[in-house]
């Protein structure tokens, strides 16, 4: 073969070779979006083994040819947003791909609140709000819902100390707020009002804190605010996924464990959550906590259809606590616990779309039967006095709403129903000797056959056709009866009308500055237990008042917000004036009783910011202060929290992120009538965490890094917190 004709053979078995290697190539291309379906430019899409990659255009589009595989993976990176890696099969491999980065600090103007019942922007809206998203909860792991809110301005807790803490806004607690669990009313015969302990962090996917009075969307009870818990959905990508979650604690030798699964056919899928705590009594500097210790387990099944019409949402959530430990000062003779504590939650949520252009209807419908037991034993020389209560009932309602958009307004109109039947408070009393054997007894039944109903009706308007301006009102009518067997023999009860209503607006001074105000009238009517309970608590004797009268308040609120790409700075301030406000007084030793205070005035500021000085490293904090008195006798009321300050710092160095906290509370100096003062402290925490691959995550938290001993609530029973605490915590996807 000549020189000649061998150039020639290699020429043409180079063609074929790149060919045949051209055949092997595939063209992927696709979108970045952020969940609010935002284009993400300049984002690094890599395919790793070949180190072939591309950059997003600003349409958030990308193109990349790559070898062709059965399976590909692509690292996509970008400052502001976590990491991901994504693995697509043939399937998978369609011009229209769409890949959705989460943030790792998501923007303020991103956030979409439900605050007046339906979505709008959480910065256009015209009262002080929060958001904690489930990455934050996820990198905390708070032990219940009221640890997880502990960094919201103006939220603080209720309590001696322990588990079985209760959520405060703005001094507000005690059945002044109204918790929701998608969208559905959470209840308790706790003096402290409802917790919602039994809802385990790691099935939440979003919390919003409404700082404002709320009683013109949710009736009674939100004269302090509304906490909203929004557990999570399943991703409607076709897919069968699972997460396997478990954690550690030092310091009380808590042990987590929990297991997902999720996943889609067409429009229709499924999320299943087993979740699992143990823990002991805790550790604080100086002795262990008595009575700190909780077991606890909880499932939730959820099912959900969604198409362009129509969503539906059905799901159940069933929790049980176990052996609640209820710390306080008198533990050592005097332990109290919570024995057993049953939820189970059963929702129907559905909405139909489109109607008449914009229309809307929103229907909801909820059931829960639940009981918590209460135990008590005061320890004397020879003998035990053991005290037993049990309240158990049942939790219905309904909502339904009509939503239409006409050009410049939005108008919803509705009405909603929350009921109780069946609620029983038993007690039972008993002497043994040292022996064990019992030498009295006695039985109670401190009301039986409670019930309570109340029927609103409300209407509101949004107005956007002015420039740069929305305006909200709304009103509402409330017609509530509560009646119960008190003593188990006389049949009781007392009603209730209220007319409440709302009225604000915000006004977009610049593209970045927003300033908004609102009045408000609310309402809260006694609860079953303050009309009819006489019998035993957690912390004694509680005597009931059959006469006391609702509670009503006239309220204001305003503040300013600005923000850009990043940074975002708030200032709120309000006050509320609240007639006939109820309040615990202790009129024996262990032994209180309720009253009606003519007027009192609660008011104050808060504070905040956040800034992201540059991709991935972001400084934060928030600062409070209130004050609250009668305006009748000028005494000071329960319940308001001391001054604080919190701040701290978090970046994230590639798959690594490290964060310091800071939280400095003063002391207080004027308690109420049945508080007492206590020192002001500074706890500080470290977190980190680690994403190893996209499917295994590490996390370390370190809580009270000093080791500091100090009391965080004016509760006469409060007890240490705990001491320095290591929790670890991986997260496992598959």
């Amino acid at each position: 073969m000549n020189k000649k004709s061998s150039i020639t053979l290699v020429v043409f078995i180079l063609l074929i070779f790149s060919t045949v290697q051209a055949s092997e190539d595939l063209q992927l291309t696709g979108h970045l979006v952020t969940a609010q379906n935002e284009p993400i430019a300049g984002a690094v899409i890599l395919h790793r083994p070949s180190q072939i990659k591309t950059v997003s255009g600003k349409d958030g589009s990308f193109s990349l040819q790559v070898p062709n595989r059965p399976r590909i993976s692509l690292e996509i990176i970008h400052p502001d947003f976590i990491e991901k890696v994504v693995t697509l099969t043939s399937a998978d491999m369609t011009d229209k791909m769409r890949i959705v980065l989460k943030p790792i600090f998501r923007p303020r103007e991103e956030v979409t609140v439900t605050a007046f019942r339906y979505p709008e922007a959480s910065t256009s809206i015209p009262v002080a709000q929060s958001v904690v998203a489930s990455e934050n909860l996820e990198e905390s792991m708070p032990i219940n819902i009221a640890d997880g809110l502990q960094e919201v301005p103006g939220v603080s807790n209720m309590g001696a100390g322990g588990f079985s803490l209760v959520p405060n806004i703005r001094g507000l607690a005690r059945g002044r707020i109204v918790i929701l669990l998608d969208s559905a009313r959470l209840t308790s015969e706790r003096r402290t009002g409802p917790s919602a302990s039994f809802v385990n962090a790691r099935d939440i996917e979003t919390i919003e804190v409404l700082r404002s009075a709320s009683s013109v969307f949710y009736g009674s009870d939100a004269i302090g605010g509304v906490i909203h818990l929004r557990t999570k959905k399943p991703v409607m990508d076709g897919r069968i996924r699972g997460t396997v979650h478990a954690e550690y604690g030092s310091v009380n030798d808590k042990k987590g464990l929990g297991l997902q699964l999720e996943g889609s056919r067409r429009n229709t899928g499924f999320l299943m959550s087993f979740q699992f705590d143990d823990a002991a009594a805790y550790l604080s500097p100086e002795e262990t906590v008595l009575q700190s210790q909780y077991t606890q387990g909880s499932l939730l099944g959820k099912i959900v259809h969604e198409t362009q019409k129509r969503n539906i949402v059905l799901s159940f959530l069933g929790a049980r606590g176990r052996d609640i430990g209820k710390a306080n000062a008198s533990s050592a003779d005097k332990p109290t616990w919570y024995p057993r504590e049953n939820e189970n939650f059963v929702q129907l949520h559905w909405i139909e779309k489109d109607l008449s252009g914009k229309g809307e209807i929103d229907f909801q419908a909820f059931f829960n039967s639940q009981f918590l037991e209460t135990h008590k034993d005061t320890l004397m020389d020879y003998r035990t006095k053991e005290e037993f209560s049990r309240t158990e009932g049942d939790d219905y309602g309904f909502f339904l709403s009509y939503n239409n958009n006409w050009n410049d307004l939005n108008f919803s109109a509705g009405l909603d129903y929350f009921g109780r039947k069946g609620v029983h408070a038993y007690g039972r009393t008993r002497e043994l000797i040292e022996s064990g054997a019992v030498s009295e007894q006695t039985e109670e039944w401190p009301y039986r056959d409670g019930r309570r109903g109340d029927l609103g009706f409300f209407m509101s308007v949004d107005y956007t056709g002015l420039k740069n301006v929305d305006l909200i009102g709304g009103v509402r009518y409330d017609t509530l009866k509560l009646e119960a067997l008190s003593g188990g023999k006389k049949n009781e009860s007392s009603q209730y009308d209220a007319v409440t209503g709302f009225m604000g607006g915000s006004i977009k001074l610049t593209s970045n500055l927003i300033v908004f105000a609102n009045v408000s009238s609310a309402y809260r009517a006694p609860s079953l237990s303050e009309l009819f309970y006489t019998g035993i608590t957690g912390r004694g004797m509680i005597i009931s008042q059959p006469g006391l009268k609702p509670e009503r308040s006239l309220n204001a609120d305003g503040g300013i917000r600005f923000f850009d790409e990043r940074i975002f700075i708030g200032a709120s301030a309000f006050i509320y004036e609240i007639d006939n406000l109820i309040e615990r007084y202790l009129v024996l030793p262990d032994v209180y009783t309720y009253g009606n205070v003519d007027r009192g005035r609660i008011s104050g500021f808060e504070l905040e910011m956040e800034y992201s000085f540059r991709p991935g490293w972001r400084l934060f904090g928030n600062y409070f202060h209130y004050k609250g008195k009668s305006a009748v006798t000028g005494e000071p009321l329960n319940d308001l929290p001391s001054d604080r300050l919190f701040g701290g710092t978090q970046a994230w160095f590639g798959r690594f992120s490290l964060g310091a906290f800071m939280t400095a509370q003063w002391k207080k100096t004027t308690p109420g009538p049945a508080e007492t003062v206590i020192p002001g402290f500074v706890h500080l925490q470290l977190r980190a965490a680690y994403i190893f691959n996209p499917s295994l995550r590490f996390f370390l938290n370190i809580s009270n890094l000093l080791n500091q001993l100090y009391y965080a609530r004016t509760d006469p029973d409060s007890v240490y917190e705990p001491g320095r605490s290591i929790r670890l915590g991986f997260t496992y996807r598959f």
